[in-house]
């Protein structure tokens, strides 16, 4: 591939910060104050401590492979391991996406009374095939798009972090609702706002200068969003304390913020930062459905896919175009099964997350024996038995959905393997 049609780092690092910073920010805010009230900032830094030996682990993973991906992560255990890591990131990572359009056309609805008449479900599958469609074209007109998502989000996470700032209540702050009873059920969905620091696995081999490039993008990326995260959550109870928790969903959450700040200005700031919240959520989908499909093109270099050959190929312009559309019937799946419900597809994104880390960690414990691989699996086992609680506690669906992946991928693998021994 030429020089032209790499990744700079920049660009790396602004594609994790566009999936990193999708829907999780925005969705958690009512339902964490909720679960836990004020002790969702400290959930987060909670949260990103127990992520950093894994994300340091990745990182360290990237500085052995000249193009590291989950596969070649894997296949250093064995070549099972290897694909059933890409297989279950690749179908459990468009959790995600799906999750993020729906928020999307929410938002749209609510914010845009002539939206109201068509179902979300019909507008759901609209964005997803224009997804699929705009990214059939170059990685070049990809970059620009993100970028643009990137731009917009940061209106209502700035605007949070500003007006909580200005509106500081001291008496919230020194008197906050603390519910401990909530912090592990509330773990996964902070996890889930962490999870997009690894596309640069899936891009390795589009980014330049993998080797020093992939693993700076992550740790970089990782220490941006963990920071403005905190903030948004911390400075946006100090400015409405409880009454956040009072909210119905995460549509309301800032209408309820300029209610309290700028209530002559309610009219007005209202639909735009419900634009710009949509935005931030369609910014994260489109940016996983542009890295994530090039797992499965992994897959299929590898001769593991039916008609591997043509999910290989690309067009003129560095698209896997068949493994792009194979992502958008996923999502349409997803929606199908869930109807766009929020924990669910959380829940399962951040199983199929810790499966694809889990895997990988123990590939570097075996390359290269560390205290660091050790805590980064010590972090994977934690994030998945309180995953696997919370699933037991709140919703089950996830656990067949991730069960069906595995099923699935594994009789691939083993027809695969099968026929290659004939």
């Amino acid at each position: 591939m030429s020089r032209t049609n790499k990744l700079s780092l920049f660009s790396a690092i602004f594609i994790n910060i566009n999936i990193m910073l999708g829907t999780g920010v925005f969705v958690n805010t009512v339902v964490l104050a909720q679960k836990i009230g004020g002790l969702a900032p400290l959930l987060y830094c909670m949260a990103g401590l127990l992520m950093l030996p894994l994300v340091l682990s990745i990182a360290r993973l990237m500085d052995f492979y000249e193009e590291g991906t989950f596969y070649t992560f894997g296949a250093a255990l064995s070549p099972y391991w290897g694909f059933i890591s890409t297989w279950c990131y690749f179908i459990g990572k468009l959790a995600t996406p799906t999750l993020g359009i729906h928020v999307f056309n929410t938002f749209l609805q609510k914010s845009f009374p002539a939206f109201a008449s068509y179902s979300v479900f019909s507008l759901d599958v609209f964005i997803i095939s224009l997804f699929i469609f705009l990214n059939m074209f170059s990685g070049r007109l990809s970059q620009k798009i993100q970028y643009l998502f990137v731009v917009t989000k940061s209106v209502p996470l700035f605007f949070a972090i500003g007006v909580g700032f200005w509106f500081f209540d001291y008496a919230v702050v020194s008197n906050p609702t603390m519910i401990w009873e909530g912090m592990p059920l509330s773990l996964p969905l902070v996890i889930f706002c962490f999870l997009g620091f690894e596309a640069s696995c899936s891009l390795s081999k589009i980014i330049d200068n993998p080797q020093k490039n992939a693993s700076r993008a992550i740790i970089y990326s990782f220490f941006i969003v963990i920071t403005l995260l905190t903030l948004y959550q911390f400075l946006f109870y100090a400015a409405l304390g409880d009454t956040l928790a009072q909210q119905a969903n995460y549509a309301d959450a800032f209408p309820a913020l300029i209610q309290k700040t700028f209530p002559h200005l309610l009219s007005i700031l209202t639909p735009v930062l419900s634009l710009a919240i949509a935005a931030s959520a369609l910014g994260g989908a489109y940016g996983i459905l542009f890295s994530n499909a090039w797992n499965l093109h992994t897959l299929a270099q590898h001769n593991y896919l039916p008609a591997s050959k043509s999910f290989a190929t690309c067009t003129t312009t560095n698209i896997p175009y068949l493994c792009i559309l194979t992502e958008g019937v996923i999502c349409l799946g997803f929606l199908a099964l869930t109807k766009g419900a929020q924990i669910p597809l959380q829940y399962t994104s951040v199983l199929a997350g810790m499966t694809a880390y889990a895997i990988s960690i123990a590939s570097l414990y075996k390359i290269a024996r560390s205290p660091l691989s050790i805590l980064g699996m010590i972090s994977c086992l934690i994030a998945i038995v309180f995953c696997i609680r919370g699933f037991i506690f709140t919703n089950i669906i996830p656990l067949y959905f991730f069960g069906s992946i595995l099923t699935l991928g594994t009789l691939l693998y083993l027809a695969k393997r099968k026929s290659a021994q004939l």
